[in-house]
């Protein structure tokens, strides 16, 4: 653009130069080197030259900030309340005492009756004292607690071993046999000391025997005589 501009003020000042009076004799000394009109006008056509302005930065977008999710408190569960406690049964007959779960009966026992212990259905638990004039025989006793029970179970003994109760010592029966029809299980504890003798007796059906044995054997061992 500049340079068309510049040829343009150069034929312009040879027009002017053609058409005009006979140019006057140029005075001597310094003014002989003054400039003539084509240069003036050469000079007064030339543009000033003005920096190219830069290009404005186009500015950046910011980016979006992301929303980071609120997260969703799990809830914590409940725990389960626990059991009811076992109550405690104090025997005065039979000087004694023994928990048992909270859903069962305790039936006192009388003259020569066990104390019973259930909910109305198997599993059934007995207890009974006895005594003597003189000193409990723990090995006939057990002896005749066996036939006792295979006559009136037509049992079968499966297990007698050794046991220790509340500083007693004494045996734990195990036998299979029958009540009115029903297939049963059955355990008997005697133990003894001096002149006393405690029996401790579950019967329950033998398809839940695993599930009575280990109720049998929390029941006992809460036993304390008195």
């Amino acid at each position: 653009m500049f340079q068309r501009r510049l040829v343009t003020a150069v034929l312009i000042g040879g027009i002017v130069a053609a058409c005009g009076n006979t140019p006057s004799p140029s005075p001597s000394g310094s003014d002989a080197a003054a400039p003539n009109a084509s240069t003036i006008a050469v000079a007064e056509a030339t543009p000033s030259l003005s920096p190219s302005p830069s290009p404005s930065p186009t500015p950046t977008a910011s980016p979006t900030p992301t929303a980071t999710p609120t997260p969703t408190a799990t809830p914590t569960p409940t725990p389960p309340p626990p059991p009811p406690p076992w109550k405690k049964f104090t025997s005065a007959r039979y000087h004694y005492t023994i928990k048992y779960p909270p859903t069962w009966i305790a039936t006192k026992g009388s003259a020569g009756i066990s104390d019973q212990f259930d909910a109305y259905d198997y599993p059934y638990i007995y207890v009974f004292r006895d005594t003597v004039s003189g000193t409990i025989s723990l090995s006939l006793t057990v002896s005749h607690d066996i036939a006792v029970t295979k006559t009136h179970y037509k049992a079968t003994l499966s297990s007698n071993t050794a046991i220790s109760l509340a500083g007693w010592s004494g045996r734990l029966l195990k036998f299979t046999g029958t009540e009115n029809g029903v297939k049963v299980e059955l355990e008997s504890i005697v133990v003894a000391r001096g002149s006393a003798v405690y029996f401790i007796d579950l019967i329950g059906r033998l398809k839940e025997s695993t599930a009575d044995r280990a109720l049998f054997k929390k029941m006992y061992l809460t036993w304390r005589p008195t």
